[in-house]
Order: C-alpha cells, then structure tokens, then sequence
C-alpha cells in the first residue's frame, strides 16, 4: 500500500485482550473434585491511542471462575460477571478496511479447546456484529468463514475477521464486547485452567483495494490476488 496515506488506529492495532482465564478450585456435586467459590473479575477498559506502527494492549483478566460462571452477554450461565469492553478508533486520513486477528492461547492446564465443555466465547460490537459465538451445549466457540461456513475457532489464529463492508474514515470508532462463559458441564479435565485471547487490528486503504464479494462483516475475509491486507 502506499506511503503517502497514513494508517492508524486507536484502540488495537495489537490489542491483547488479556488472558486472565484460570478456573478456580472447584465446587461440590460432581462438577469439580474440590471445594471452592467462584472470585471477582477485573478488567481493564476503554479507549487507547495507538500510532501508527505502534502496538497497545487492552487486558481483560478472567480469574477464579467456577462452572456456571459466565458475563452479562453470554447464552447461558450465571450471566452476572462483568464482561470486557473495548473501543477501536481508527484515525488515519485515507479510507480504509479493518479486520481483528483473533488469537487464543492456553496455560499449562487448557481452559480452551473449541469443545462445548471447555471456556466459551463471544465477541460483538455494538452495530451489532457478531465475529464469535458459542453453540454450547450442542458445540463449542464458533466464526464463520468467508465461504459462510460456521467453524469451530481452533486454538492458535484465526485472522482478518472484517469489521465492515463500509470503509472506516478518519475517527470512524466501534466499540467491542468481549463476553465468556463456562459451562456447567465442565468437569475436572479443565480444574486450575487458563487461556488467553489475543485480539490484533489491522487496517489497509480501500482505495484500489476492493474487496471480495463475498467478504461480510463479522467474517473472515482473507487476501486474493485483486485484494491484500498489507
């Protein structure tokens, strides 16, 4: 892309939304062997400026959760922990397409596995588009491919998820909601887990960029040989 136009965006350009999902000790009747009360959350929240090149992280720590604990967004569960909230701003002064990388990563013990007994998750933004879901307790976290398929979200990356069919234009904001849950199903397998979600926006002019037809927002939209993310 050109160096004449500038990229920039506030709020992630690599926003880590932090990690903080560990499963406390356990309850009683059979969920876990232990014994043991779920904890309070806390989270980081808001706006932050980010140049362009430069990397900024927003976190999100999820501790001492139990089964049946899950925030005010999710499906299902106790829907009463506070979930994180994030705004992206873009600010540079040519037209361009956004997309968020999402990442997840797991501890010694996995707190995540895409199956509908593991952590779930779900991330909207306010239009509301939703880029994440969960199907529990049928399966497990889902995104939609750019084919329009529902697919499990796999450990590891999975990129350019679009923000809009739409070009953002200078200070064009949204404002993301990233929600958990874990299930009440979930057994001593995931006791003393955790997992993180890593969460990386990424923006390219529109200009002589046009998208692929069947790129919608809260899909994945990946690279052809007429369309590139970088």
């Amino acid at each position: 892309m050109s160096g004449k136009k500038r990229l920039a965006i506030i709020g992630a350009t690599a926003a880590t939304i932090g990690a903080g999902a560990t499963l406390a000790g356990g309850i009683t009747f059979g969920l876990f062997s232990a014994s043991g009360t779920s904890g309070a959350n806390t989270f980081t929240s808001g706006t932050v400026s980010v140049g362009a090149g430069t990397a900024t992280s927003v976190t999100c720590s999820i501790t001492n959760v139990v089964p049946g604990d899950s925030s005010t967004g999710a499906s299902f569960g106790s829907k009463t922990d506070t979930p994180c909230t994030y705004n992206v701003k873009y600010t540079g002064s040519a037209s361009a397409w956004l997309a968020v990388d999402v990442a997840v990563g797991n501890g010694s013990v996995p707190l995540y596995d895409g199956t509908a007994t593991g952590l779930q998750l779900y991330l909207r933004d306010a239009t509301p588009t939703t880029y994440l879901t969960s199907t529990a307790p049928a399966a497990g976290t889902t995104y939609v491919t750019e084919a329009g398929t529902s697919t499990s979200l796999p450990v590891g990356t999975t990129p350019n998820l679009l923000v809009s069919t739409v070009p953002a234009l200078t200070d064009t904001a949204v404002s993301y909601t990233l929600n958990y849950a874990v299930p009440i199903a979930t057994g001593n397998t995931y006791q003393g887990g955790s997992s993180t979600v890593t969460l990386t926006f990424h923006a390219v002019q529109a200009a002589n960029n046009p998208l692929p037809g069947d790129c919608a927002a809260g899909k994945q939209c990946n690279a052809t040989p007429t369309f590139v993310w970088s």
